[in-house]
């Protein structure tokens, strides 16, 4: 009987991670549509917020990789046409929803490694203006680049804190409704301490979710 009852729990443990992976990716596919449509009217405003968007249900090997590469590839485009603002925004909101997306790994850490020189320069002619000298401007894209890339590793620990307190209340909350309307009278007896199971984990869930 209880063997039973612990792979029924594992089961819709495993069922209600897999739901909730389908709706992450179905929301960033939807963010990822209207970024692109609004790149299709020119709207770069719009497309920005929905890139961003999409980026913060990011996945491994999700939608919100493709996002961060078309978000990359509009930056470059709008750095080339001159629009300076504009393509600043792009790769900073490219790089910045990487970082925070990271957990034990900064996803597609590639493409931070390629914007990162062309925002630096981005910034330089926006603090240097556009009367600044050439050597002006490269020395303070160097600052930037060098303050961009100083050591900054992902917070594994608070990482792992989110992934296992999430797993854990998930499990606490489906072991207690079993223990709960499997017991005869529906007593508390068996039930109660997968409360406080469940409370600790989404303690530890949020406490991870704050400092990852």
């Amino acid at each position: 009987m209880k063997s039973s009852g612990i792979i029924m729990a594992a089961a819709g443990l495993v069922v209600v991670v897999a739901v909730l992976i389908v709706m992450v990716e179905a929301r960033a596919r939807e963010e990822l549509a209207m970024a692109q449509k609004a790149v299709a009217r020119a709207d770069y405003s719009e497309a920005l917020k929905h890139y961003s968007r999409c980026l913060s249900w990011y996945l491994p090997g999700g939608t919100a990789e493709n996002a961060a590469g078309e978000l990359f590839k509009t930056g470059l485009a709008l750095a080339r046409q001159g629009r300076d603002r504009e393509a600043g925004l792009a790769l900073d909101r490219m790089r910045s929803g990487l970082s925070g997306a990271r957990s034990l790994f900064t996803p597609r850490l590639d493409l931070v490694v390629k914007a990162e020189p062309v925002l630096a320069r981005l910034r330089a002619r926006e603090k240097l203006g556009p009367k600044a000298s050439p050597s002006a401007l490269k020395n303070q894209a160097r600052v930037y680049l060098e303050i961009m890339r100083r050591p900054s590793r992902p917070a594994i620990g608070p990482a792992l804190a989110a992934t296992s307190g999430f797993l854990l209340w998930v499990a606490a909350a489906l072991a207690f409704v079993f223990a709960f309307f499997r017991t005869k009278g529906r007593t508390w007896s068996r039930a109660w301490p997968w409360v406080v199971i469940w409370a600790a984990g989404f303690s530890l869930w949020l406490w991870g979710l704050k400092w990852a």
